[in-house]
């Protein structure tokens, strides 16, 4: 038996017998203790499995070892110890690749057991020379030039070919496997023509059979009809075709062979590698109109049809999806003969066929473009196995091996069909791009949430996506960085409107357009910006939900707002060195799209770092566990809990996240379970930690400067303070001086709608205290309805107060605004005029009247009871007047203001600003009971300051009677009674808490009437 022994097996029993007389001093081979130990040994080493040794057990004895030493204070010893075991596991073995290897760990483990008792021995380290190494004397050169010298080694027998094929040709035998000798026809033919030589075969390139001859002595011709048979083994599992047949033969009646083309299975596993790496023409496979289908004649030896058949149609189905990638790859990457990097080229046009497809189509190519280069490499590696036939290669072993990368291409597929070939041809670009990028995105949600079992489906789609959304944040970075939406394929889903200028007073509002897609009918919809980005138009026929890119959603609103700032920051009239410094700034910059890869990365490689040095882990863990108790013992005392217990478990339950003890000791209780303090690795969280910071950092500074400059450079808040002056009367003297000239021309009944007139008196009263704000005010009149005119409160309705407002604070400040402005001011004048009128009676008016009243007869009631009617009523109103007028002057506008300065010193950008601004507006226009639906109250509103102005006339004219008193003061207790108690069911409601102290107000004047 030991002839036929290998030259390990050799060497191992010749080891185990130096070892047996090592071990156990016997030198006689033939004793029988001798051969009793050599079975024994000889059995394990055979027979006897054991457990690969453990390093890091060895590792720790070893460590054991040197600290006894140090603690017995034996120094020269541990050092010996630790610089000889780390020299012994550095350097190599024979036989060994690297070093600390399994050999290594496991001759250490074996001194350490076969060591007594280390510390009492005594060791002293002797010095180790190295074995200078023996020159070769012998004259190679010599020897080469001379052939007739038998070389260094005189000994060695001549070899010869004869020998070599002689040993070739020896009978094999395996009677001691149980298998039977396989002998095939091709080796019986061999044997047959031993002694004759072929002739050999001449052959010159360039001949006109040199085709013919690769043909007949390179590859057999199997797909060509009636090629011919191949030589194969006769052996019982290698002919499983021919059994099988035979069985059908005589099973049933009417089974007819019918004719086969006979291939090979390395024949098979080939032509399967060209279909999966893309090649088109086949035998065993067919193309018809872009499926992949198997010849049905197609088979081998030693499988039956069916089950050939159904092994290669499951091929055909990764073939097929192969061939639509390969496809779309080579419709995309047509237009540039060498695809590149997305972004890094010219601009892409939209149009197939005469302009290249857009970028988020190339960057999307791009990406299964790597994919395949690497899948085709792993194909070219199989086949040059499969051709080197150094190993056994089987279909199954082939397709076992390309598995994981089947998977790939079915999920790959998948992506493609639902994201790419399902939208229809004339779809525009920002659906086509916007519906990719969400078919991603929901893949990547979907197989995430798997777990584990996705994990590979999860990586390559993530690293899809990653290529694929370049051009969208790189479009998304040119425009919050400089300002310029560069989208000529008008692929993002934000599109700039070229026909509203930057300076125009409606660039805030509708320069951009925001699109969405209908995901049920792939339909395109337009959402006005309407100046916020986030607020959107209608929504479509039926209940269709309009989504947009899912990723862009939580920052959409910022990307917007830092767009169209930057947009503005660049055309307003900035300082050189801001604009120096910037550039200089730019030049140091990344990219958006580059922070986000390298966040990323810095996150995933946070996750996968772990501690060296595991006593040092211990440490930190202890220390740390210590501090969160410390803290979380803190927060429990202050709930009166005084557990330990419970500190301890809560500190330990929390100890893996290292964002918590910043939030926790940072007085932030409530812990946020949907961010940092997640453990699980989701996309979202990935996009909310990777990208949106960059996303909102960028708002923050962009917003932030557009503010500040607008404040500083182009006085934001001093014209809304002038706003407020002139139209909401804060600059009362200046006011004052202006109502009051109008108001003494309307008593002494002069002509006063008079632009002259009324430009003057305003640019006199304005001048004299805000000289800067002269040439901006002015006077309109506006027709009224002559109807309207019968009321003399109505005619102050033809006064229009006008500001000028410049670029870009007419965004803030708008048209509308204004006019929102001027039906405040219109309220307060009138209210003004009422005031006014009842100031100004004097109790000296009644002396002419007393000497007219006596001219006349008897009247009905004495005239001091008239005059003093006369002061009762005039008493009643004033105390209506000022109660209305104190509740709009203190009430609304003050508080209001107040309010609204607050907030517009918190105005994070210019959409928040103009929010603010618009909501101040409405609130105060709903507060003076401006709003349609209270129109009844300032109808009676008006009806008692209607009444205040015919009760002044009267009054400095002396014109009333006893009728005129009686039916003034019954109107004035209905409108009175009339709003204390509109105004009481309104307060008890709660719906106008603001008009609480007016109904008090006016509600004791009633009770004293």
């Amino acid at each position: 038996m030991a002839a036929h022994w290998s030259a390990f097996e050799k060497e191992t029993e010749r080891e185990t017998k130096r070892l047996i007389s090592c071990i156990g001093g016997v030198q006689d081979e033939d004793d029988q203790n001798f051969q009793l130990a050599h079975k024994f040994a000889w059995s394990n080493f055979r027979f006897h499995r054991y457990l690969d040794v453990d390093s890091h057990k060895v590792q720790r004895s070893v460590s054991g070892i040197h600290e006894k030493f140090m603690v017995h204070s034996d120094v020269s010893k541990a050092e010996s110890w630790t610089r000889l075991t780390e020299e012994f596991l550095n350097s190599p073995l024979p036989n060994t690749e690297g070093t600390k290897s399994d050999a290594h760990y496991s001759i250490l483990s074996l001194l350490l057991f076969l060591s007594t008792s280390p510390l009492n021995t005594d060791f002293t380290e002797r010095p180790r020379l190295k074995e200078a190494e023996e020159e070769d004397s012998f004259d190679w050169a010599e020897y080469l030039r001379e052939e007739v010298d038998d070389g260094p080694y005189p000994e060695t027998p001549d070899w010869s070919e004869e020998e070599s094929e002689a040993d070739e040709q020896q009978p094999i035998s395996r009677e001691d496997s149980g298998i039977q000798l396989d002998r095939t026809p091709q080796e019986d033919q061999d044997n047959n023509n031993n002694n004759n030589t072929e002739a050999p075969v001449t052959w010159t390139v360039g001949e006109p059979d040199a085709r013919l001859w690769l043909e007949r002595h390179v590859v057999t011709p199997y797909w060509v009809g009636h090629a011919p048979r191949f030589p194969h083994s006769l052996h019982l599992h290698s002919n499983l075709l021919n059994v099988w047949d035979q069985h059908l033969y005589n099973t049933d009646p009417l089974y007819l062979p019918e004719e086969k083309a006979f291939v090979t299975e390395t024949q098979v596993i080939r032509e399967t590698l060209w279909l999966l790496s893309g090649v088109k023409k086949h035998f065993i496979f067919q193309h018809h109109d872009g499926k992949v289908s198997v010849r049905n004649n197609v088979v081998v030896t030693h499988l039956t049809p069916n089950c050939l058949r159904s092994v290669l149609e499951h091929v055909a189905v990764f073939g097929q999806a192969v061939f639509r990638l390969q496809r779309f790859i080579d419709e995309v990457t047509g237009h540039s003969s060498d695809p590149g990097p997305p972004g890094s080229g010219s601009s892409h046009g939209s149009k197939r066929g005469s302009e290249p497809p857009f970028r988020t189509y190339q960057a999307f190519v791009w990406a299964l473009n790597k994919f395949f280069t690497g899948f085709k490499e792993e194909l070219t590696t199989i086949e040059r196995e499969l051709i080197c036939k150094d190993e056994t290669v089987t279909l199954s072993a082939v397709l076992d091996r390309l598995s994981p990368q089947l998977a790939q291409i079915k999920v790959l597929h998948k992506v493609f069909c639902t994201g790419v070939a399902e939208v229809p041809p004339e779809t525009p670009n920002v659906v086509r791009a916007s519906h990719l990028l969400n078919t991603l995105y929901k893949a990547i949600i979907e197989y995430d949430s798997a777990g584990e079992a996705s994990e590979q489906a999860v990586a390559l789609l993530f690293s899809l996506w990653t290529e694929t959304v370049r051009p969208y944040l790189e479009i998304v970075d040119e425009w919050i960085v400089h300002g310029h939406l560069f989208d000529p394929a008008k692929e993002f889903i934000i599109q700039r409107n070229k026909d509203v200028p930057v300076n125009h007073r409606d660039f805030w509002y509708a320069t951009y357009t925001l699109y969405s897609v209908s995901e049920a009918v792939e339909s395109e919809e337009k959402l006005s910006d309407a100046a916020s980005g986030s607020s959107g138009g209608e929504q479509g026929s039926g209940s269709r939900q309009l989504t947009m890119v899912s990723f862009l959603k939580p920052v959409l609103k910022q990307i917007i707002m830092a767009g169209k700032s930057m947009q503005l920051l660049k055309n307003l009239d900035c300082k050189e060195a801001e604009q120096a410094q910037r550039s200089s700034r730019d030049a140091e910059r990344k990219s958006l799209y580059s922070l986000f890869l390298e966040s990323v990365q810095s996150r995933l490689c946070s996750r996968d770092e772990s501690p060296v040095d595991a006593a040092a882990e211990q440490r930190a863990t202890r220390r740390s566990l210590i501090r969160m108790q410390s803290v979380i013992s803190q927060h429990l005392q202050i709930q009166d809990v005084h557990d330990p217990l419970l500190a301890i478990n809560f500190a330990r339950l929390y100890l893996e996240q290292s964002d918590f003890h910043e939030r926790f000791s940072g007085g932030d209780f409530n812990v946020d379970r949907s961010s940092q303090s997640v453990t699980c690795q989701t996309f979202e969280l990935t996009l909310r930690c990777c990208l949106y910071p960059h996303i909102q950092r960028r708002y923050v500074e962009c917003c932030g400067n557009l503010m500040s400059t607008l404040k500083k450079d182009y006085r934001l808040l001093g014209y809304l303070q002038a706003m407020r002056n002139y139209f909401l009367l804060e600059a009362g003297d200046t006011m004052y001086d202006f109502y009051t000239a109008i108001f003494d021309k309307v008593q002494e009944k002069e002509s006063w709608q008079q632009l002259s007139f009324l430009n003057g008196q305003l640019q006199e009263a304005v001048g004299q205290r805000h000289p800067e704000d002269s040439s901006r005010l002015s006077i309109f009149l506006e027709p009224i309805d002559p109807a309207r005119k019968k009321h003399p409160v109505n005619n102050l309705e033809v006064l229009t107060l006008g500001y000028k407002v410049p670029w870009p604070v007419d965004i803030v400040i708008s048209s509308e605004c204004q006019k929102i402005y001027n039906q405040v001011f219109l309220l307060l004048l009138q209210i003004k005029w009422a005031k006014y009128s009842l100031d100004t009676l004097r109790f000296s008016d009644f002396s002419c009247v007393s000497r007219k009243m006596a001219d006349e007869e008897k009247p009905k009631e004495p005239m001091k009871q008239q005059i003093h009617r006369m002061s009762l009523l005039r008493v009643k109103l004033m105390h209506f007047v000022n109660s209305l007028h104190n509740y709009i002057t203190t009430r609304i506008l003050h508080s209001t203001g107040l309010e609204f300065q607050h907030q517009v010193q918190e105005a994070k950008d210019l959409d928040q600003l103009i929010k603010i601004h618009y909501r101040y507006l409405a609130t105060i226009h709903d507060r003076c009971l401006l709003r349609e639906k209270v129109g009844f109250v300032k109808e009676a509103i008006m009806k008692v300051l209607n009444l205040v102005l015919i009760f002044s006339d009267r009054w400095r004219a002396g014109a009333w009677r006893i009728e005129s008193i009686d039916k003034m003061e019954s109107d004035f207790k209905n409108c009175h009674m009339f709003l204390v108690t509109i105004l009481n069911k309104a307060v008890c409601r709660g719906s106008f808490p603001h008009l609480e102290s007016l109904a008090l107000s006016l509600m004791a004047g009633f009770e004293q009437c």
